[in-house]
């Protein structure tokens, strides 16, 4: 069923954090077939070369993907950002010894001010450890790439990963990997090629063992690499990335 574009102010419906403007039912899916487009970041979208046509594709959620659409000014570089935020959330795994949950994202960036535009991908993964264990972790050797793939699984190219890893407490621990293609170091076809080609994107995987007191010798508690939100989120909406790329990747 074709989505209707109902332009409300922001006054009404937006939700006003730290100067970012955003809808709530952008940001969660609900049941409508409305999409609800805040008419300043529609405009501002515009003027850096979008068609509104392509804004409202960029900006409709799905039932398992949410999506915020973005225009803020950045307290940190005193720079506007434009961007559209996809996110698959909250996939949790589960073996003998913790529980992995994991969220993926894909971030399009908007070239503002001379800025770069950018495509920018996120796995987030937590890992909760069950009660009595003790955990540790060991970084794989590829941990500085992730590589795009097709559904083939071959490589469309590697880009360069950059890993945050936090011991949060004794039995929590996080990961968030961001790696991205931007217009510097990719020209428009080729990004278009890869984004039309792209299955998923590989992050590496961190080797984590457990040990308890029952358990002295270090057991494998690692989880498998998580695909399945990349591929998603590609799926649904890689069509509507490689036209704004057309349209905006100067």
């Amino acid at each position: 069923m074709n989505s209707t574009l109902k332009m409300l102010t922001a006054s009404l419906l937006c939700l006003h954090l730290a100067g970012c403007e955003y809808v709530d039912n952008i940001l969660h899916p609900d049941d409508t077939d409305e999409t609800v487009i805040d008419e300043k970041f529609k405009n501002d979208a515009l003027q850096l070369g979008l068609s509104e046509a392509i804004v409202t594709q960029l900006c409709t959620a799905t039932k398992e993907i949410s999506v915020k659409c973005i225009s803020v000014l950045n307290s940190e570089t005193n720079q506007q950002e434009v961007r559209f935020e996809y996110t698959y959330n909250n996939v949790t795994q589960n073996n003998d010894y913790a529980k992995s949950t994991d969220a993926s994202r894909i971030i399009f960036h908007l070239s503002v001010d001379n800025t770069a535009a950018r495509i920018e991908f996120e796995n987030n993964r937590s890992y909760q450890f069950n009660d009595g264990y003790e955990y540790t972790w060991v970084e794989p050797t590829d941990i500085t790439t992730a590589i795009v793939v097709n559904d083939a699984n071959e490589s469309l190219t590697k880009l360069e990963n950059s890993a945050v890893i936090k011991r949060v407490t004794n039995s929590k621990l996080t990961n968030v990997s961001t790696a991205s293609l931007n217009n510097d170091q990719y020209s428009i076809t080729e990004a278009q090629d890869i984004v039309n080609s792209a299955n998923t994107v590989l992050f590496p995987v961190l080797v984590v063992s457990v040990t308890s007191s029952d358990q002295t010798v270090p057991v494998d508690a690692s989880f498998d690499m998580f695909t399945t939100g990349h591929s998603a989120i590609l799926s649904n909406f890689s069509s509507a990335f490689s036209t704004a790329i057309e349209q905006s990747w100067f």
